[in-house]
Parts: C-alpha cells; structure tokens; sequence
C-alpha cells in the first residue's frame, strides 16, 4: 500500500504540469488575436507558437523546421504528388527523429514528439490540399468544367504560409487538427466580432474541472504508474484486469481535459467558426456551399447568423463513455485526427479491402 501511495504522488508528475501551463496559456491569448487583422492574426500567431516550442522544446525545434522546408520543397517540385511524397517524406523523417541521438543532441522530450506527430498531420494535409487546387484548377479550362469542390484553397501556399500554418499557436501541442483551409479562412474573416465566442467557451470551461477532480480522485486510488510495478503483477488475475477500467478512466479524462483545452483555445481565436448551414464535420470543415460572412451594413447591423465550432470538435465525451457499440466510441473520440486518417490514409490507399476499413 505505500508503495501504491508514492506511484500515486507521482500521478501528477512535473511534466503534466508544464504541459497544462502549455495547454491553457492559448486559451486568453485568443481573445487578443480574434479581432485583429490579417497580418497580425499570420504573423502573430505563428511568433506566438513558435515561443511556446523554443521554451518547450528548445534545440529539437530544429526538427519541425526541417519537416516543413522538406514538405514545402515537394509541392514545389511536384504538386500534382505531393501528398503521396509527403506522407513518406514526413513518417521518414519521424523513424530519424525518433532515432536520432547524433551530434550531441540532448535526448528528445515528450512534447518534441508531440508537435511532430501533429506537424505530420498538418504537412500532409497541406500537400493534398495543393493536389485539390491543382486539379481545380485543371477542371477550369477543360471543355466541360465542374463547379469545383468545397473546401478548395483559393491559391498555391508559399513557404511564408506554409511556415505561419505550421506554428500557429492554436493546438500547437494538443492534438487538435485543422486543415489550411480553415486556417485560411481564420485569417481572413470580414467580422470576428459576429461571431460567439462565451457560450460555447463556458460549456467546455465549466466541465474541464469536473473532468479535473474526477481524475485527481481516481488516479489517487487507482495510480496508473502503479501497474508498471512488480507489486502489480504478483495480484491475482482477476485484479489486474479490474484495474484496466480505472486506469483507461483515467487515460480518457485526461484527454478530455486536452481536447477541451485545445477546443477553448480556437473558440477564443473564432477559429473553427462557420454558419451551422455550412453543415461543417470535425476536421473536415463546411459540407456545403454557404455565403461567406458579411461585412455590417451601412447602419452598423450585423446579419443575423447561426455559427457552430463543428469544425474543431474533437471529442464527445457522451457518445465516448455512454456508447453502446464500440464503432460508435472510436467516432467520438479524437475527432479530427479520424477525419484525417480516412482521408488521406484510407482514401488514398491502393486498394479498399475490409482490413482496411
């Protein structure tokens, strides 16, 4: 039992503290950038972002750089295929790092592997979106042109773009995934001011310490550093498979706290807004087509419009605890990050066979 004590001590381990301070120091930057202009919103952001990986990951920042020069280097040099180059380009590059010990490099932290495996996504999703514009663009002047895909980037992203994207503050470290689109989007809203941003922040703040106490409790009778022990192996069998329902408890909420975290912080930014007529789904965006914001008229009125963050929702914590199929669980869960490997792994894969789906 004291043995069980002192794993449950170290349940809140200094690490997860430097990680809250990174996961919620976001939340009030937003309410200073959703106003602002294009450029500072491009370039604020991305200083912004690339501060909080120099103080988490100091020298290891190095990495993110090379990946997207690397990626910015293959739409460059073969647009029409840069989806398929990145993905191999950018999970390469993740077996060196994750080997990587050369040149005196002080061992990679936790949150040095957290921004890559993010970064991938973003660096893959970018390169298809060029191959989407790309073949937009083709469609335009063949004798029977198709109005093109929603969704669609209005022009070619540029090293300084790709960069901006790519260190965004916003979900910098958290799991969360956009694509450029809704990036770009971000940067140019006519009026932020329409959009909400309490009731749907509130929602999330007011849960995220119920989410906190509930896993304080839980992880101080049941430490999920405890079944790393010999002690827990010399349990019965019976016991050792209890166990698993409070430590995957435990694992869920604090993701939840992640997730609600990361979704906070777009929600302050007005990231992630559109019309609820858009029809958005978490990662992918707008379904259909809809009129884009309008400026105020000439009396100063805003329209009156309905917007929804459907766009970065990334977790369902009632469909993930209270669901009755386990297909039903993994929809709700990590929202955005299913989006993207249906996308770009599953629809994009060679062959379409029932292992695969």
């Amino acid at each position: 039992e004291l043995q069980k004590e002192t794993f449950a001590a170290d349940t809140v381990s200094s690490d997860g503290i430097v990680y809250t301070a990174f996961l919620f120091v976001p939340i009030p930057i937003g309410f200073f950038f959703k106003k602002r202009g294009l450029k500072i919103k491009k370039y604020g952001a991305a200083a912004a972002g690339l501060a909080l990986m120099l103080a988490a990951c100091g020298i290891h920042t190095i990495h993110s750089l090379v990946t997207i020069l690397g990626t910015w280097l293959i739409i460059k040099i073969s647009p029409r295929y840069s989806h398929h180059l990145t993905l191999g380009w950018t999970f390469s590059y993740l077996l060196f790092f994750h080997k990587f010990t050369s040149f005196k490099f002080p061992q990679t932290t936790h949150f040095t592997k957290s921004v890559q495996l993010l970064l991938i996504l973003k660096m893959v999703s970018v390169a298809d979106e060029v191959r989407e514009f790309i073949q937009a663009k083709e469609q335009e002047v063949t004798s029977c042109p198709r109005s093109p895909e929603i969704g669609v980037i209005p022009q070619m992203p540029g090293l300084v773009e790709i960069l901006c994207y790519s260190y965004c503050y916003v979900g910098l470290m958290t799991g969360l995934f956009y694509r450029y689109r809704t990036y770009h989007d971000w940067l140019n809203q006519p009026d932020p001011s329409v959009i909400p941003t309490w009731k749907p922040l509130l929602y999330r703040l007011i849960m995220i310490p119920v989410f906190a106490t509930s896993f304080l409790a839980v992880s101080h009778f049941f430490p999920p550093n405890y079944v790393e022990s010999d002690a827990f192996y010399e349990r019965g069998l019976c016991f050792r498979l209890f166990y698993m329902m409070p430590v995957s408890f435990v694992f869920r909420i604090r993701n939840y706290m992640t997730w609600y975290g990361a979704e906070s912080a777009c929600i302050t930014a007005g990231l992630g807004a559109y019309p609820t007529r858009a029809n958005s789904r978490p990662g992918r965006g707008p379904t259909v087509e809809y009129e884009s914001l309008t400026l105020r008229s000439a009396d100063g009125e805003a329209p009156i419009v309905a917007y929804d963050y459907e766009t970065i929702r990334n977790i369902d914590p009632y469909g993930t605890e209270f669901c009755v199929k386990v297909k039903d669980g993994i929809r709700c869960w990590n929202m955005t990050v299913q989006w993207w490997l249906t996308q770009y792994t599953y629809k994009n894969a060679p062959f379409r066979s029932y292992p695969m789906r």
